[in-house]
């Protein structure tokens, strides 16, 4: 077989793969369900995910898997998998709602059927009694005609003797009378919209998760090829004078980002597949920790659902001096599958935990491991050979860490709802652990030990009173409320939702539209916010804390469970530009750019992760007040800290002009 046969066949073997997984989770989200309702759509699930991979089967054989140049067209094979598994999932979407609506209709209609044959033994004169008792959620009246449609009994005593009306819900369960009732409308579509908002979850995710596989795939094969290709180009003059100037550019230039270390070439992928199997259980923590027994006594429920949370973060800061030292002496390798082992030991011990000390010990153990492997990822982007290849880093970190933050919650909490928190436990355990076979096989590397600069350390000493405490003010009027304000997903939606009669999917989905937001909106506003010069550009930071403060309020105008969505979108949207906007400001601070820049990045990641450790614990305390007054409480004191700080910045601005 030649090579680019086997490249096409390894190609179409993970396309293959990756319809199999999507259609298996379509399976999974239904296996719940009674035969009757899942038999069609079932039946129809397998004959399109049979055509899609005969599909995919010719695409790979003859399609335009290749350019005239011999590179690989990713597009065409993203949009190629997307397309049939979109169409996949749409059919199977249509179907199952379909077959859901004439299900739901025909259970109501068998209830009430049951009950009328029990009813028919009653004396008459408490039939009407009886008809008002089987009154459920789903029915709004029930009445017993005549043969001509006169109400003779009904649940609605104000309806017998007058003419019923016609309804599609009839049923004779005598010769001269009949069983009339009506079904609440909203009742059926509230049962639909959530099969529909599920379904649309698992929709967007899966475009996700296709989209990385296949990045994964071709970055597998295209490292070796272009350079294969751009070797025979420069051997052969023939072939080099056939290929035009800017074509035979675009080659060299693949060829640069193909000739970095692998694991800056994979970053993306190893943050995906991290953040994918360690996140599937992050929606549903608090509700978990609030429902163990607490051993101790006198703790409100909310702070003990808040403590595991702290823990986690705890370790994690406490691994962020540790892994620096890994880094330099043992590469880096060696501290992410420590701490992908811990993760694993940690969400596995959680599942197993039956109360409150437990947990927090087990969510403690999580965190280490997450410090480990966050802070490795952070530093990967060093393994850069230059600037430019750095930058390609770290976007390309960014990505990967929301797009799994985004597949994991999500379906972990579609997961919770179907089998149970602690099978969605034990299922995060397994993939996290699997995601060291992935990093088995990739070369290890030492971090670059940086060199002291002897003009830092000498400006460190002249930082002025007045500078000491503009950063200190930020810190507290500024980076504590946006850092705070990261537990109203993490923390407060789930104990929202759960006290709102939400199911732990609504958490999910709010997750995922905050990360949506945060991957999309950023680049365009990013370029927007770039544009920004001088006092417009610092005034974005306090715009940022605004908006966080706007989106805390919306929870308190009402009891709908939208309300929540749009706050996630608006924080979402928020931090998509707030977070390079704020770490800027802080970094451009006259005391903190005499620390050097080193140093600097250093405390401010120690400060964020130190604030959202108590994080859950100001939640807590607001929560005290009720879950709209507390977190309206705590939105007013967010924007009052935001304007005492631009205050304080002005009149620091007017006595440097004096």
């Amino acid at each position: 077989m030649t090579t680019s046969g086997k490249t096409r066949l390894y190609l179409y073997i993970g396309s293959v793969l990756t319809i199999l997984v999507v259609s298996a989770f379509l399976v999974i989200l239904n296996i719940n369900e009674p035969v009757e309702y899942t038999r069609v759509p079932f039946n129809v699930l397998a004959i399109l995910t049979v055509i899609s991979c005969i599909a995919m089967t010719l695409f790979f054989a003859k399609g335009p898997v290749f350019d005239i140049y011999g590179q690989l067209e990713s597009t065409n094979i993203n949009a190629m998998l997307l397309t049939v598994i979109i169409i996949i999932q749409i059919s199977f979407f249509f179907e199952i709602i379909s077959v859901k609506n004439q299900l739901l209709n025909y259970q109501v209609y068998t209830d009430i059927r049951n009950d009328i044959n029990v009813a028919s033994t009653y004396p008459e004169r408490k039939l009407d009694d009886l008809l008002e008792s089987l009154c459920k959620d789903s029915i709004t009246e029930i009445s017993v005609t005549d043969m001509s449609g006169t109400i003779l009994h009904s649940s609605d005593k104000n309806l017998i003797g007058s003419t019923a009306e016609r309804t599609r819900y009839t049923y004779a369960f005598n010769k001269t009378s009949s069983i009339r009732f009506s079904v609440d409308p909203f009742f059926v579509r509230n049962k639909i919209k959530s099969i529909a908002l599920n379904l649309l979850t698992v929709l967007v995710t899966s475009v996700f998760f296709s989209v990385e596989i296949v990045l994964l795939m071709i970055m597998n094969v295209s490292k070796g090829m272009t350079k294969r290709i751009l070797k025979d180009y420069q051997q052969d003059k023939d072939k080099r004078s056939q290929i035009p100037e800017d074509e035979y550019e675009k080659i060299k230039a693949s060829l640069e980002n193909a000739d970095i270390p692998s694991a800056l070439y994979y970053i993306r992928q190893i943050a995906f597949l991290f953040y994918f199997a360690s996140r599937l259980s992050s929606s549903f923590i608090p509700i978990v920790a609030k429902s163990l027994n607490n051993p101790i006594k006198g703790m409100a429920a909310t702070t003990a659902a808040g403590i595991p949370q702290s823990a986690e973060t705890l370790l994690t800061c406490s691994a962020i001096f540790i892994t620096t030292v890994l880094l330099e002496k043992k590469g880096w390798k060696f501290p992410f599958i420590s701490g992908l082992l811990l993760v694993s030991a940690g969400t596995l011990s959680s599942a197993l935990s039956t109360n409150l000390f437990l947990f927090v010990l087990s969510r403690a153990l999580v965190g280490l491991g997450y410090g480990f492997c966050w802070m490795t990822l952070r530093n990967l982007s060093l393994f850069g050979k230059n600037a430019k290849q750095q930058l390609l880093g770290f976007a390309l970190l960014n990505a990967g860490i929301y797009s799994g933050m985004n597949c994991g919650s999500s379906l972990g909490a579609i997961l919770a709802d179907v089998f149970g928190y602690k099978t969605v436990f034990f299922i995060s355990a397994v993939f996290t652990l699997m995601t060291s076979v992935f990093i088995i096989r990739l070369e290890n590397a030492l971090l670059p030990k940086t060199k002291s600069n002897d003009t830092e350390i000498r400006q460190t000493a002249k930082i002025s009173f007045n500078e000491n405490i503009s950063v200190f003010l930020f810190v507290i009027l500024m980076i504590a409320p946006a850092s705070i304000a990261a537990s109203f997903l993490s923390y407060y939606l789930p104990l929202y939702f759960d006290s709102m009669g939400g199911s732990i999917t609504d958490v999910g989905r709010s997750q995922m539209l905050y990360g949506i937001l945060l991957v999309y909106a950023g680049p365009t506003l990013s370029v927007f916010i770039s544009k920004l010069k001088g006092k417009s550009l610092k005034r974005i930071n306090y715009v940022y804390n605004l908006i966080i403060a706007l989106s805390l309020l919306f929870p308190v105008m009402g009891a709908s469970l939208f309300l929540p969505y749009v706050s996630a979108c608006l924080l979402g949207t928020a931090d998509s530009f707030g977070f390079g906007v704020q770490n800027n400001y802080f970094l451009g601070l006259p005391a903190v750019q005499k620390l050097g820049p080193s140093k600097s990045l250093s405390v401010l990641s120690f400060i964020k992760k130190m604030l959202e450790m108590i994080g859950p614990f100001v939640f807590a305390a607001a929560l005290t007040l009720g879950y709209r007054a507390g977190i309206g409480a705590l939105a007013v004191a967010f924007a009052i800290m935001a304007i005492a700080y631009f205050i304080h910045s002005e009149i620091m601005q007017v006595s440097k002009t004096k």
